[in-house]
């Protein structure tokens, strides 16, 4: 394993038992530029390809995120992924490719075990992110548009910061951003309109907001 890996134990929330799986030292983790949509560029290491879970046990895949998979889900996984996977579908080397495959079950076991709205968005916008590595714009643009549909979703039954999973600002910006992103010019406007004009929106998102809503307008002036 290499000097900047470690193995780090954690509790499958289907099967409950432990496993080890690599992570990257805290030390080597050295975030140099953050883009609009929050990926973070990496010098070294990249801590997206370590985030997916792969259970030694019941071969779940799942993130850090997850909650404890409730009796009513388990027949869900059962039917819908257990059926379906074996080991060999989850080998490979954390190489982008790989981690890709590996996001994607895990947005199939978010969405059978019953995770918030919010962790499936979560990990969509990691699939937008690792298209954009391998330079696959049209898979790219595709998760893209799952993923702003999941966050309006989410904006649609919000109720709190606890239940739904973040904060509503920090939502409003991210499907502002996405809606800018696909070119959706009124969706996007609006977007920007509400965090700019809300009382309720803290300084940094808001401070984002304007930024990020000026470049748009320049872009498509």
């Amino acid at each position: 394993m290499a000097e900047h890996i470690f193995s780090k134990k954690v509790k499958c929330p289907y099967c409950l038992k432990q496993s080890e799986t690599p992570r990257v030292l805290s030390r080597h983790i050295r975030p140099q530029e953050v883009a609009k949509d929050g990926y973070t560029t990496y010098g070294g290491a990249n801590p997206y390809f370590y985030e997916p879970t792969v259970c030694s046990h019941c071969h779940l895949v799942f993130h850090d995120s997850f909650d404890k998979v409730r009796k009513t889900h388990r027949e869900a996984l059962e039917t819908g992924y257990f059926n379906r996977v074996n080991a060999d579908a989850l080998a490979g080397d954390r190489s982008a490719e790989h981690v890709i495959r590996l996001y994607k079950f895990a947005v199939m076991t978010a969405q059978l075990s019953g995770q918030k709205p919010s962790v499936v968005a979560m990990l969509g916008m990691r699939l937008v992110w690792m298209y954009r590595l391998t330079g696959d714009e049209s898979s790219e643009k595709e998760w893209m548009k799952r993923t702003l549909d999941k966050y309006n979703e989410v904006q649609e039954a919000y109720t709190d910061q606890i239940r739904t999973g973040l904060p509503y600002d920090q939502l409003m910006l991210r499907i502002a951003d996405l809606s800018a992103a696909l070119g959706l010019y009124e969706d996007a406007r609006r977007w920007y309109g509400i965090l700019l004009g809300s009382k309720e929106v803290s300084e940094r998102i808001r401070t984002q907001a304007r930024s990020h809503w000026e470049d748009f307008r320049i872009e498509h002036a």
